[in-house]
C-alpha cells in the first residue's frame, strides 16, 4: 500500500538565491533561482530520476532504484508543490523480473507501464497526482510485441510497437482487463510513427509510415477500437515525418509536424493539417520562413541568402535540410507555438580491423564510425493563429550545445502575448533569451546553477523543463562536499527558476 510519510533518509533540502536584472523593453525582468532540493544518490546500485511536470499542481520525481544487474527493486514517487515542498511520497515494488518501460501523464494521473522479462505479463500503475494513492492493474499483452509507444485515453491504454517486424497497436480496458488489436495496422513495409489520443472526442489517431514510398498514413479509431477514417498525408515532394495532435482555440484539432522532400530523415519545412475540416494542408518551407536564418551572424546570413537567390535565379529549388527534434506544441488562447531543436550527430572516423561492439557504431567501407556526440545548432520558434496559419517565426542560436543523448534541451515559456522566454542549460549555467514576432532577440542571460554554493564540486548533467507560468525547473547530477569537507557525494538536484 502507498505511504504518505516523508522519506527522511535521503531527501535533503537547501536554498540558493541568484538575482540577475535585465532590460526587457520597458520592464525590469528578474530571473531568480529561488529554491533547491537535493537527493543523495546511492552509488552501490543504480539510481535513476525522471522529473514530470503537472503545471500548477506541482511536479513528480520518479526515482527508480535497481541493482547492478539492472533489476528494478523499488520505484519512489515524490510529489512537490510549486514551492518545491514535498507533499507526499509513494513507493512501489514492481517485482524482480518487471521493468519500467514507459509512463504517460494526464491532468490528474500518472500511468506507469511495467513489463516482465521474456513474458507478455504487464502491470499498469495509475497514481493520483493529488493524493499519491495508486491503483495496480495486472494483465497480459495479446502479442509478444516489442513496446515503443504507450498512451492512455480515459479507462483504456494503447500500447504500440512491433511484432514479427510489423507494427501492432493494442487497446486494453483497465477495468475489464480485456483487449483487442487495432485493425489495418499489422502490415508489411509499414512502420508505426506515432499514436495520438483525443480524449474530448474519444478518438485515437495512429500515424503509419510506408517504408517503400515514404508516405504517411493516418488512421482514426473510435473508443471501441473500430476504424472510422483514414487518409494519406502530404503530396509529392512533401512527405510528413511526424505528427502531433493539437487542440486549437476554435474547438477543432490539427496535426502539426515536419516534412521532407524525399525519403530521408532531413526536414525541409513544417506543416499543419486540419482534422476538423476539409481545408488543405499548409506547408511552410524553411527557405520561406522570415527568420529561419536569424540565429546566424549577419555576414553568414547574407552568404546563405545569396546562395538561395543565385539558385532561384537559375530556376532551381533551393532547400535547407535539417534534422529536427520537435517539442509538444504550446497551446494558448491565440493559437499555438511550436518549438523545434536543430541537431546533427557527430561521428569520428577510425581505421581499424577490430569489430565494433555496441549500438553506437556504424559501418563505412573498411572503417567504422564511433558515435561521439549530438550537437544542437539552433532552436526554431513558430507561432500559428487559431486557424493553424503561421503568423511569425524566430530562431535562437544554441552555439553547438553538445549532448551524449538525444533529448530536449530547450524550453519555452510565454511571458507576454507575443513574447516567450527560450532557455537551455549549458554545463553549469542556464542561458535564456526573450523572443517575439520581430527578428531581434535580447542578449543571453546566464544564470549559474551552482550559485554561491561552494560545496558543489562538479556538474555531470544538467537539464531544464518548462513548469508553469514563467517558471522552469532545472535538474541534474552534481558532486558536492560533505559537511566535513573531506569526502564528496553525488546528488540529484532540483532548482526552481522564475521570471518575476
Amino acid at each position: 500500500m502507498p505511504s504518505n510519510k516523508p522519506h527522511q533518509t535521503f531527501l535533503k533540502i537547501g536554498q540558493i538565491l541568484v538575482l540577475i536584472i535585465v532590460p526587457f523593453l520597458s520592464l525590469q525582468a528578474q530571473l531568480t533561482s529561488e529554491k533547491r532540493v537535493n537527493f543523495e544518490m546511492n552509488t552501490s546500485g543504480n539510481d535513476e530520476f525522471n522529473v514530470i511536470s503537472f503545471g500548477e499542481k506541482g511536479l513528480i520525481v520518479l526515482n527508480t532504484k535497481s541493482n547492478n544487474f539492472g533489476r528494478d527493486l523499488e520505484i519512489n514517487f515524490l510529489k512537490f508543490n510549486t514551492e518545491l515542498e514535498n507533499t507526499w511520497r509513494t513507493a512501489y515494488e514492481p517485482g524482480f523480473l518487471f521493468r519500467l518501460l514507459r509512463y504517460f501523464e494526464t491532468e490528474n494521473h500518472l500511468y506507469c507501464l511495467f513489463r516482465e522479462d521474456d513474458s507478455r505479463n504487464i502491470n499498469i500503475v495509475r497514481i493520483d497526482v493529488n493524493t499519491g494513492d495508486y491503483v495496480l492493474t495486472e494483465t497480459k499483452l495479446l502479442t509478444n510485441m516489442d513496446i515503443d509507444l504507450f498512451k492512455v485515453i480515459k479507462s483504456k491504454i494503447l500500447i504500440g510497437g512491433r511484432y514479427n517486424d510489423r507494427p501492432v497497436v493494442e487497446m486494453i480496458n483497465l477495468f475489464a482487463q480485456t483487449g483487442k488489436v487495432l485493425p489495418e495496422i499489422h502490415s508489411n513495409n509499414i512502420k508505426l510513427n506515432n499514436i495520438e489520443v483525443n480524449e474530448q472526442e474519444e478518438l485515437v489517431y495512429v500515424l503509419l509510415k510506408n517504408t517503400r514510398n515514404c508516405k504517411m498514413h493516418l488512421k482514426v479509431y473510435d473508443y471501441e477500437g473500430k476504424i472510422i477514417g483514414k487518409e494519406t498525408l502530404g503530396e509529392k515532394n512533401k512527405l510528413p515525418l511526424s505528427g502531433k495532435l493539437i487542440k486549437i482555440p476554435q474547438g477543432g484539432f490539427i496535426l502539426a509536424g515536419n516534412y521532407a522532400d524525399n525519403c530521408s530523415d532531413y526536414s525541409v519545412g513544417f506543416y499543419t493539417h486540419s482534422l476538423s475540416s476539409n481545408a488543405e494542408t499548409n506547408f511552410y518551407d524553411f527557405v520561406e520562413l522570415k527568420n529561419f536564418l536569424s540565429y546566424m551572424p549577419e555576414k553568414r546570413q547574407n552568404r546563405v541568402k545569396n546562395r538561395i537567390l543565385k539558385k532561384n535565379s537559375k530556376g532551381k529549388d533551393f532547400k535547407l535540410r535539417q534534422r529536427l527534434l520537435i517539442h509538444e506544441p504550446v497551446e494558448d488562447v491565440d493559437g499555438m507555438t511550436i518549438l523545434a531543436e536543430v541537431f546533427y550527430p557527430e561521428y569520428k572516423n577510425y581505421n581499424t580491423g577490430l569489430f565494433p561492439l555496441g549500438r553506437n557504431y556504424r559501418w563505412g567501407s573498411n572503417n567504422y564510425y564511433s558515435f561521439n556526440n549530438f550537437r544542437y545548432t539552433h532552436a526554431l520558434i513558430l507561432h500559428f493563429n487559431s486557424k493553424g496559419k503561421l503568423e511569425w517565426d524566430n530562431s535562437v542560436a544554441l552555439n553547438d550545445l553538445q549532448s551524449r543523448t538525444l533529448d530536449y534541451k530547450v524550453q519555452l515559456s510565454r511571458v507576454q502575448s507575443d513574447k516567450y522566454v527560450v532557455a537551455f542549460p549549458d554545463e553549469e549555467i542556464v542561458k535564456t533569451t526573450i523572443v517575439d514576432s520581430g527578428s531581434k532577440t535580447t542578449d543571453d542571460i546566464p544564470v549559474a546553477l551552482k550559485g554561491n554554493n561552494d560545496r558543489i564540486l562538479e556538474t555531470y548533467q544538467s537539464e531544464l523543463a518548462s513548469w508553469y507560468d514563467h517558471n522552469f525547473v532545472a535538474y541534474g547530477i552534481q558532486s558536492v562536499k560533505q559537511n566535513d569537507g573531506v569526502y564528496s557525494v553525488d546528488i540529484f538536484y532540483l532548482s526552481k527558476l522564475s521570471y518575476q
